[in-house]
């Protein structure tokens, strides 16, 4: 478990700077967060930024920031803290203002695609459908679910290639 006086050994600082800094446990975990969901959201948006790249591609690639976020904890730090934030409102709101942030990107990715097409959902649903599809495989991926049961990373692919054949049928006459 991660504590303030580790944080403070490991920095070679004064735990009273910590705590000043930070007020808690849960200030320095958010404070965390915070910076590792803003370095994250930042690349995120480099690679739909990029014209050029097909939204196969690009959902292909997200799939491999993924497996990065996965490893470096990042994953597993936002969904601790979002079942902290079930008995502490603070910390709930706090995760909720980053799952917005990523809803948003989501939606402003969606709004593009979809722009001047017929869809049966509007860019906001479909934003919001993806967010709630990537936490839930999230949450499966730290609970254990075996691929054989979950088929998580199976799914994840083969709706890279719906959206590649999507494209592809989009662009024929």
């Amino acid at each position: 478990m991660l504590s303030t006086r580790a944080v403070a050994n490991e920095a070679q600082v004064n735990l009273s700077l910590i705590h000043y800094y930070f007020g808690s446990r849960e200030g320095l975990l958010l404070a965390l967060l915070e910076r590792m969901d803003e370095e994250l959201l930042a690349r995120q948006r480099a690679m739909y930024g990029q014209p050029a790249v097909s939204l196969a591609d690009k959902w292909r690639r997200a799939i491999e920031f993924y497996r990065q976020d996965l490893k470096s904890g990042y994953v597993r730090t936002l969904l601790e803290l979002a079942a902290h934030g079930y008995s502490n409102p603070r910390m709930a709101e706090e995760v909720r203002r980053l799952v917005s942030r990523w809803r948003g990107l989501l939606t402003e990715v969606a709004g593009q695609v979809l722009a001047g097409k017929k869809a049966p959902m509007d860019a906001a649903q479909l934003g919001s459908m993806v967010t709630s599809y990537w936490f839930g495989m999230e949450f499966q991926h730290l609970l254990g679910v075996p691929e054989k049961e979950g088929k998580l990373w199976q799914t994840v692919e083969a709706i890279g290639d719906l959206i590649e054949r999507w494209e592809k049928a989009r662009s024929s006459p």
